[in-house]
């Protein structure tokens, strides 16, 4: 449930943001007190779902501290992760580019990089029972 609610708000932090940027949301205090609270789930829910389970830590431990298992279990997560990610990189860039909306700006390059980071420990948190 942490991992659901953790990419809601970073969509929702990150939407909130590209709709402040274009002018569709005034940049006044509601737009920033809504982003603010968005980061702020998102940071308690990455503290909670990848921290305080310990499956952030598996994710990236270095293989000579792995058993088999959690080898395999853990190839398989970035392999999965990865495959996505290349998907999602492609489709945004593509959407970017259909839609004129130029450059990549910080925050897409900011929520890529962290989007790269936590595949690997979402899907092990999705598919694996017990890690």
């Amino acid at each position: 449930m942490g991992v659901v609610i953790n990419y809601a708000s970073l969509v929702s932090a990150v939407l909130v943001f590209e709709l402040i940027k274009y002018g569709l949301i005034m940049p006044n205090w509601i737009g920033f007190s809504l982003l603010g609270i968005f980061m702020m789930v998102l940071v308690f829910t990455f503290t909670y779902a990848y921290g305080l389970t310990g499956i952030w830590s598996l994710a990236h431990k270095k293989t000579e501290k792995l058993d088999e298992r959690e080898i395999q279990v853990v190839t398989h997560s970035i392999r999965i992760s990865y495959t996505i990610f290349a998907i999602l990189v492609i489709l945004i860039v593509y959407l970017f580019a259909i839609f004129g909306m130029g450059p990549f700006d910080v925050i897409i390059a900011a929520t890529l990089l962290y989007l790269a980071h936590i595949l690997p420990t979402s899907i092990l948190a999705w598919t694996e029972k017990e890690v």
